[in-house]
């Protein structure tokens, strides 16, 4: 069975947030998300009404910056 690795550009988009990474597993970027915004995903998750893990799952496809190769 052959695994493929997605490496990921991400911009966190919390306005007072400054973090920027390339090439990193998702799991990095939610450990940064665990870390560091853990306040604000669960007051996101409460006034959307929606689980933690949606919550996350939005706000990395929202911080996934694609870089163009050309």
């Amino acid at each position: 069975m052959i695994y493929l690795l997605e490496l990921l550009n991400v911009n966190c988009i919390f306005s007072s947030c400054d973090f920027k990474r390339n090439n990193i597993e998702e799991k990095e970027f939610l450990k940064h998300l665990s870390d560091e915004h853990s306040d604000e995903i669960l007051e996101i998750s409460k006034k959307e009404n929606m689980s933690i893990k949606a919550v996350e799952m939005i706000t990395t496809s929202n911080s996934t910056v694609f870089i163009n190769s050309n």
